[in-house]
């Protein structure tokens, strides 16, 4: 019986590339690839040669069917150019059709920009969002950011060098109060990591390119959070409360969860829910 491996592919330096994911790249039958050119520069790197096939957003639907009908005999590992596929890339149509007819999805541990931007971020709630590019009009971006400003959690987007400049601008007409953090050619030679304080200018990037990971923070000070009234608070306190878990557990998660500062809560909680002798 055969597999889709899910391959993720290092996203600068080549030296991130796993063990398991060359011994799975030299064995498979092919190869799927986003842009045969630039996995090709991968495998000759790793003295690997296999057969390689184009599956990108133009060609994916098309080669799923065929895909499905050899998979019983093959096995085929899935790259994308950079990092792991279908994050952003293609390959999530093949994956769910595979999955549907109940055929063996075999996703392996690797390289990532969006966890490897958090992991530097210095945020430690461990709560985000993540919404890969952003629309590509001036209008929609205005629109879809007005909606995440009611949303307590940090916001991770990826943009490209084209786009990074209006983006950020953007940005922080909507997330005034916000920290916002850069980062820029991850594990590449011009690595860079930028954090945008509110009220001070953009820094100075050493140059426009490459992709980029764009993580704005939110927290109970950011800008234009919903006011929430106290019966939201008391009715979210007794969720937790009901499900067991202890005051000082539910105040922290009722905290985390509307954005209001644990003090605030606490106060509502020992009124309305600690007994008075």
């Amino acid at each position: 019986m055969g597999e889709l491996y899910i391959v993720p592919t290092p996203i600068g330096n080549l030296g991130d590339i796993t063990i398991r994911a060359q011994n799975i790249l030299s064995s498979v039958d092919a190869i799927l690839c986003e842009d045969t050119r630039r996995t090709l520069k991968l495998l000759n790197h790793l003295n690997i040669k296999n057969k390689l096939i184009s599956f990108n957003e133009h060609s994916e639907e098309k080669k799923i069917s065929n895909i499905i009908d050899q998979i019983d005999e093959k096995s085929f590992a899935l790259v994308s150019d950079a990092g792991t596929p279908s994050v952003s890339d293609p390959g999530a149509k093949l994956i769910r059709a595979l999955l549907k007819n109940k055929k063996r999805v075999v996703p392996l541990p690797g390289a990532s920009s969006l966890t490897t931007a958090y992991s530097a971020s210095g945020l430690k709630k461990g709560d985000f969002l993540f919404l890969g590019f952003p629309p590509k009009k001036s209008q929609e971006i205005k629109l879809l950011l007005n909606e995440l400003n009611h949303i307590n959690k940090d916001i991770i987007f990826f943009e490209s060098p084209l786009r990074v400049g209006r983006f950020l601008q953007l940005l922080r007409s909507e997330f005034e109060n916000s920290n916002i953090m850069i980062f820029r050619e991850i594990s590449k030679l011009h690595e860079e990591i930028l954090l945008w304080e509110p009220n001070k200018a953009l820094p100075s990037m050493n140059a426009v390119k490459g992709e980029f990971v764009i993580i704005v923070e939110r927290s109970p000070n950011s800008n234009n959070m919903i006011s929430v009234s106290d019966e939201e608070i008391k009715s979210k306190l007794k969720e937790f409360v009901d499900f067991g878990l202890s005051g000082r557990d539910s105040v922290k998660k009722v905290s985390n969860y509307l954005g209001l500062s644990q003090k605030k809560i606490y106060n509502i909680y020992i009124k309305e829910f600690v007994k008075k002798d």
